[in-house]
């Protein structure tokens, strides 16, 4: 006959059983995975998002040159990690570096300026940003 346990008999039981413990690795590792794969997707969104951010900047102020008639300075500061012009200012993201020495172009509203390529590193990922010294085209290459 089936004969039931009595509580202080459960509140004795000591240790796991094996399908626990199997359970709680499983979703231990499930959850790492996931985080790992998010971390790298979280990296690359970042820098595409910094590089597309520097892009706009660039097309704005060769637009703006041409409006006013006036050359726009365009500022970039390695120490700061920061690009910035007249109207705005972008801080580079978290874990984006760039090895591109500091440096200021002007861009004429004829399209000149002095040319810049500036490089994005975030991880094992490079970008690369540029602004054409004779027509002011702004290109990314990967």
């Amino acid at each position: 006959m089936w004969k039931a346990r009595r509580p202080t008999q459960w509140r004795n039981a000591q240790g796991f059983a094996a399908v626990e413990m199997l359970v709680t690795v499983a979703i231990v590792v499930l959850i790492g995975t996931i985080s790992i794969f998010a971390l790298g997707r979280t990296e690359k969104a970042q820098l595409e998002n910094d590089v597309a951010s520097i892009a706009l900047m660039f097309q704005q102020a060769r637009l703006q040159a041409a409006e006013t008639g006036r050359p726009v300075e365009v500022i970039y500061s390695q120490p700061d990690m920061r690009v910035s012009t007249p109207i705005e200012t972008h801080v580079f993201g978290r874990g984006v570096t760039s090895p591109t020495e500091s440096a200021t172009i002007a861009i004429r509203p004829s399209g000149e300026s002095e040319g810049l390529e500036l490089v994005l590193v975030s991880g094992d990922l490079t970008r690369t940003v540029g602004v054409d010294w004779l027509t002011g085209q702004v290109r990314l290459s990967p």
